[in-house]
């Protein structure tokens, strides 16, 4: 890194007037990967840092934002209280923690960064980085479980729309719930042991110089998101085998009436079968988003620890430090943008969510109008001619 005082170009001058009549000076290891990166550092890495900045800002304001409405809405809308819709709330409780926490947390890396004050082995700063690892495991692992729970149960539900399905009740989810965020609670708790090797599962407490041990995240990468991705992807291939077998029976009952199209006869669960089929398309969207999202940050980790010559340190080559700058802020960014994506699919998608916050903005909005054109109260006041009786 260059001092703070010295500009780039001067520090090339400089440079250039000591050595100009050395020969074998341009020739030796003076622009290495090292000094290349330390003048991007000073020249695009501030500018990319400004960048991240400004979209930090955005994904926590929005995020804090959008997850807070859904909140509101399953809170206000009574047609929300539901089992299954707990679990939506769940997870939009643990994508708030993330604008909350995790997105600022983000940016307090910067200013430690820019900082020149050594804070690193106060007390308080290492609680804090504590307290960094936890928020960052807790709320980013709790948000995936319940996605992966919601895609597990509204598949197997779609499995047995033929069947009698067991119904979810409010102590379920609620226990269930608990189990989830036990567990978020347990894996954050460890990770914010002293030995246990994390700075955080988006490396969010890279500042606080912490030893990070490739077998926390190799074990990260297959319990949060190996393992939750593939159950995903089994069970809405199951599902759509199982759309597919439904849709070939109901060809055969209304061309043969045979046995096998007399077991889909029943109306009531060709409508529990088609609700179905519209939720597993919001839930599929939200799982395609999901991997979207997490996709380039398990690649990237699973080079960093077991190819890292990907990335070739030693590299002189200005594009190459511009991609890689560039690649990094994407692969770190684009799980935030995941908890900012799942209200507006919801939102979205979701008809009862839609519905819900439909009808939320129009109380907002409605409710200073309708109490400024209250018409005036009418007096009760019975006339006299009104008040007269027979005697």
């Amino acid at each position: 890194m260059l001092p703070n005082n010295i500009t780039v170009c001067d520090q090339i001058n400089q440079t250039n007037d000591e050595n100009y009549y050395d020969e074998n000076y341009y020739d030796e290891t003076y622009i290495t990967g090292d000094e290349i990166y330390s003048i991007l550092d000073l020249v695009i890495q501030d500018h990319i840092w400004e960048i991240e900045k400004i979209m930090l800002i955005f994904i926590a304001i929005f995020t804090v934002l959008g997850n807070t409405l859904v909140l509101v809405a399953t809170w206000k809308e009574k047609s929300l209280h539901q089992p299954n819709k707990y679990f939506i709330a769940s997870r939009a409780v643990a994508d708030l923690l993330v604008g909350i926490f995790v997105a600022p947390l983000w940016l307090f890396r910067f200013y430690k960064t820019e900082s020149d004050e050594p804070q690193h082995e106060t007390i308080p700063f290492y609680h804090l980085c504590d307290f960094i690892i936890w928020i960052d495991g807790f709320a980013l692992t709790a948000s995936i479980y319940t996605l992966t729970f919601i895609s597990y149960k509204r598949c197997l539900n779609m499995s047995k729309a033929r069947c009698n399905r067991s119904q979810m009740t409010t102590f379920k989810s609620l226990k269930i719930i608990f189990i989830i965020w036990l567990i978020s609670t347990v894996f954050a708790s460890y990770a914010a042991t002293p030995y246990s090797g994390s700075i955080g599962i988006l490396f969010t407490a890279d500042v606080c110089l912490f030893h990070i041990s490739k077998n926390f995240y190799t074990f990260e990468a297959v319990n949060v998101l190996i393992l939750p991705t593939a159950v995903m992807v089994i069970m809405y291939a199951r599902t759509f085998l199982v759309a597919y077998i439904a849709k070939r029976q109901n060809i055969s009952q209304n061309g043969t009436n045979g046995e096998l199209g007399q077991s889909w006869n029943h109306p009531k669960k060709q409508i529990i079968f088609l609700r179905d089929l519209k939720v597993i398309r919001t839930l599929f969207v939200a799982v395609g988003v999901f991997i979207v999202c997490w996709g380039p940050y398990l690649i990237w980790i699973l080079l960093k620890f077991y190819d890292p010559d990907v990335f070739d340190e030693d590299e002189n080559s200005t594009s190459y430090w511009y991609s890689f700058l560039i690649s990094r802020v994407v692969v770190f960014t684009l799980p935030l943008i995941n908890s900012l994506c799942n209200p507006i699919i919801y939102a979205c998608l979701d008809k009862k969510y839609k519905k819900a916050c439909k009808h939320l903005f129009q109380q907002i909005m409605c409710r200073p109008i309708s109490r400024k054109r209250q018409p005036p109260e009418v007096s009760t006041e019975l006339r006299p001619s009104e008040t007269t009786t027979l005697t």
